[in-house]
């Protein structure tokens, strides 16, 4: 029998999944495109917000190599706001179809019996247990940590119900509903004891076909780094569950948990928790579980590039390697399936160059063109608005501006990057490419600055070094 992880074991286990995505650099596109020549790099972005599909996306990268895998490449984005509450109405369908599976009972939380104890008093688990049991052992594998004789009556599961009193006021309601339901709150035991517990590994490699699937759906919903998290707070839980001694452990454990919880963190644990019972999804449609996950009702839908997937790797890099799509026509299928693609070919049959958030800025030169749409997509996750790439130079309410001094008769400049920023503050970036181009972009440079000196300007080379910075008096930065 396997014996519970250390914190430190699973914080080197799952950090790689934060801190690979926190650490993307503006040259990330470029390497990429450098190190893997024979690759066709595709921008791929999932709606996750209600409205119209330009709403905020999800960017992924896919590249899809002549031989080999599959390799997804995910950037580090905070949550969306419409996922990070859940109610009651939401999931009362679910509740529902939990509870003909062992309908709630008056509430009977048992607790160690006395300091120092390795095991709760508990009896075998039920025939109902025992049967949502082998379900999902038969969708999701066998276990890869200890598993309690009942988990209806283990600290685990003690230790869940607990922390619903420390979640959110968005989804604290909902939460309890759901964890006083005893089939869904046995589900989402055998989610971390069989899922999550997965994550532990280095890099966590999952090689059954079901939840190699379950992995890249989620990552292209949510996201490597949300998943990451996630699954961190559930192993931290269920090892500081099993070594409380008293009361106050289990409950000081339930508080961590749940304050480390959010919406978006709770409608994957609902997701991985049904998808375990398959009684449960004639009741609750597949669509409308991971719906919970895209509010657009524009999920992925399981097609046939999405059918194929044999393996998952989440390699140290924040990158998902996938196997058993056919590479020729990988990222045309998953484009059709899972997302709108927004993606150009190239006639000359170099890379196709990313076109998410306008046309390419020059063929000629495609990692400026992917530096150019990485850094938007990092200000579009940080809540910039008015998001252009390579347009005539506006100030922050839209007006255009000229030079007042025009160098050469040249009155306005086309910034590569614009964005506004959330205090309303306009965020002007150029890149230069060649250092034969450098004094060029440094006379446009001080052209945009007197033609709104109200805007914060940046210069860089395209390996990110930063040539010049200008802020005006009062604003701060970043």
């Amino acid at each position: 029998m396997r014996t519970a992880p250390s914190l430190p074991r699973m914080a080197l286990a799952l950090g790689f999944a934060l801190l690979s995505a926190c650490a993307t650099s503006r040259v990330q596109a470029v390497s990429l495109l450098h190190s893997q020549p024979p690759a066709v790099v595709r921008q791929q972005a999932t709606p996750l917000a209600g409205g119209p599909l330009s709403a905020e996306l999800l960017p992924v990268l896919i590249h899809t190599p002549l031989e080999g895998p599959l390799r997804l490449s995910f950037p580090a984005l905070a949550p969306h706001s419409s996922l990070e509450a859940l109610t009651v109405t939401e999931i009362r369908p679910l509740l529902g179809a939990f509870d003909s599976i062992r309908p709630r009972a008056t509430p009977r939380l048992r607790l160690m019996e006395f300091p120092g104890a390795t095991n709760p008093t508990q009896g075998a688990a039920t025939a109902w247990e025992q049967r949502l049991r082998e379900e999902f052992f038969s969708l999701y594998g066998p276990a890869l940590l200890p598993v309690p004789e009942s988990l209806e009556s283990s600290r685990l599961s003690l230790a869940l119900k607990l922390s619903t009193r420390y979640m959110g006021d968005g989804i604290r309601e909902a939460a309890q509903e759901l964890f006083n339901a005893p089939a869904f709150l046995t589900s989402v035991s055998l989610s971390i004891l069989v899922y999550f517990a997965a994550w532990l590994a280095p890099e966590p490699f999952f090689s059954k076909a079901f939840v190699a699937t379950l992995t890249v759906r989620l990552a292209l919903l949510v996201g490597l780094v949300e998943l990451g998290r996630l699954a961190l707070a559930c192993l931290r839980l269920h090892q500081e569950a099993e070594a409380a001694t008293t009361h106050q452990e289990l409950e000081a454990a339930a508080e961590r948990f749940g304050r480390s919880v959010g919406g978006t963190a709770l409608r994957v644990l609902v997701v991985v928790a049904s998808l375990g019972v398959p009684q449960v999804l004639p009741k609750v449609p597949e669509g409308g579980l991971w719906t919970l996950l895209s509010p657009l009702r524009h999920a992925p839908a399981g097609g046939p590039a999405l059918g194929s997937i044999t393996t998952v790797q989440i390699v140290a890099d924040g990158t998902l390697v996938v196997t058993g799509v056919a590479t020729g026509t990988a990222a045309a299928s998953l484009c059709g399936e899972l997302a709108f693609c927004a993606a150009m070919d190239d006639p000359g049959g170099g890379p196709r160059l990313s076109t998410r958030y306008g046309k390419p800025h020059t063929r000629q030169n495609p990692p400026h063109n992917e530096a150019i749409e990485e850094e938007l997509a990092r200000r579009e996750a940080a809540g910039h608005t008015a998001l252009r790439k390579n347009k005539a130079q506006r100030t922050a309410q839209g007006d255009r501006v000229y030079d007042s001094e025009p160098v050469q008769g040249v009155r306005s400049r086309k910034p590569d990057v614009t964005s506004v920023r959330p205090d309303g503050v306009r965020h002007n970036t150029n890149y230069v490419s060649n250092a034969r181009d450098v004094q060029r972009e440094l006379t446009a440079f001080e052209s945009m600055i007197r033609a709104d000196p109200l805007a914060i300007h940046e210069l860089y080379l395209l390996d990110g070094t930063l040539l010049r910075r200008y802020v005006p008096r009062g604003v701060s930065f970043p």
